[in-house]
């Protein structure tokens, strides 16, 4: 296991989630089932994976659900330590108030709970080291740039534009992946109010000549943040597409296969379903559940 990978990692979980909504309205986004599993597991099993030992996480909206669900151990080998904000701090002032709780002379892995990929963290993390960068962000070509916002590098291969917000431009645009590796110097330019850490981190590092360093994930990546790419991304990891891990997803049940063979829906060892019932490409049956005769 790399020693390169940080010892602590942040995860972002404090947003209302409001394109979900009304899913969203009674359960916090972070515990959304993703294949019968919440969201946050997902992440989680990437960081043990890793040979992350603590993972801070932040909270706001419905933060007693996410409270109680942390105190399951849902990853034993992880030191998990939650953090409420009364009030909604954003990216930058949420990174900001957890670091007050964490190894300040040390860098973290910063990921966000809504985002499921494939990353190397092993990867990333060397990349970081070597480049001697204060900040890299893994980037992916896996999103359309328009939608999201172009990233651009320059001929060192570094950061030189977010989004044009630093001006300097670059080349072919690419999307922010959402994981990061941080060092203590990053995150001390926040403070623990309101604030985006790309907007105000990253670009003024970037405008002020520091080295920001860019990693491109090869992998597979996928966002949750509306109910249409919530379940593409579900299909996608029942076809395989997307991979995910694979305890986790014989925890959310059992894979049914479409008519060409590939598993295509996944049931829940608590739910029941009628035997001649249709279920479509990306179908999750959860625990409880009854699909009865007939139904598609």
């Amino acid at each position: 296991m790399s020693r390169r990978v940080p010892r602590q990692a942040v995860v972002l979980a404090a947003g209302h989630g409001r394109r979900l909504a009304p899913w969203t309205d009674r359960r916090p986004k972070p515990l959304m089932p993703f294949l019968n599993v919440p969201l946050l597991h997902h992440t989680l099993r990437l960081l043990a994976r890793a040979g992350v030992e603590e993972v801070h996480v932040n909270a706001h909206h419905l933060a007693p659900q996410l409270e109680a669900w942390l105190d399951t151990e849902p990853e034993p080998d992880l030191d998990l330590r939650l953090v409420v904000e009364p009030e909604l701090l954003g990216t930058g002032g949420g990174l900001a108030n957890l670091w007050a709780g964490m190894r300040r002379d040390e860098a973290a892995l910063l990921l966000v709970s809504d985002v499921v990929a494939d990353f190397d963290l092993a990867a990333l993390a060397e990349h970081h080291e070597r480049s001697g960068a204060v900040a890299t962000m893994a980037l992916t070509a896996a999103a359309d740039p328009e939608r999201f916002g172009p990233v651009q590098r320059g001929d060192d291969g570094h950061l030189s534009d977010i989004v044009g917000l630093t001006g300097r431009g670059g080349g072919p645009g690419l999307v922010n992946a959402s994981a990061h590796v941080v060092e203590p110097a990053f995150v001390e330019r926040l403070r623990p109010e309101p604030s985006c850490f790309v907007r105000d981190a990253y670009v003024p590092l970037l405008r002020n000549g520091a080295r920001c360093a860019a990693w491109e994930h090869p992998g597979a990546w996928a966002e949750t943040g509306t109910p249409d790419a919530f379940l593409e991304a579900q299909r996608d990891a029942l076809s395989g597409a997307l991979p995910v891990d694979a305890d986790l997803l014989a925890d959310g049940g059992v894979r049914r296969a479409g008519e060409d063979g590939t598993p295509r829906a996944l049931v829940h060892a608590r739910a029941r379903v009628a035997a001649d019932a249709e279920l479509l490409d990306g179908t999750t049956v959860g625990p409880g559940a009854t699909v009865g005769p007939g139904a598609r």
